[in-house]
């Protein structure tokens, strides 16, 4: 189950709805178990309301999806990915505050 209002990536639609879209697609590799987790959702869904609608935001479930984050060596929760045209352009660990987010965003859009 995705973090609500946010899109859903797996193991399965990753290489198709991330690396192989274009413009900006943000992945919040996240935890059931994990607190600052359900922070960093609240900020993602208010930001998703603030983007253009060809920025992605969406999230990858660490219980469902070891493979990603052994492809991508996350080895803490949560981490941001930021890509565009598929290819990493930033990552971020921890909690941010909406506005240092949303500067990231415009930065890569």
């Amino acid at each position: 189950m995705a973090q609500e209002g946010l899109a859903e990536f797996n193991e399965q639609n990753f290489d198709s709805q991330v690396l192989e879209r274009a413009g900006l697609t943000v992945v919040d590799f996240w935890s059931q178990t994990c607190v600052p987790c359900r922070q960093l959702a609240k900020v993602l869904k208010q930001l998703a309301s603030e983007v253009p609608d060809s920025v992605q935001i969406g999230t990858v479930k660490a219980e469902e999806n070891i493979a990603l984050f052994d492809r991508y060596g996350i080895r803490s929760t949560p981490t941001l990915l930021f890509f565009k045209d598929g290819d990493l352009v930033e990552t971020r660990t921890g909690v941010d505050r909406r506005q240092v987010l949303k500067k990231v965003v415009e930065q890569h859009a």
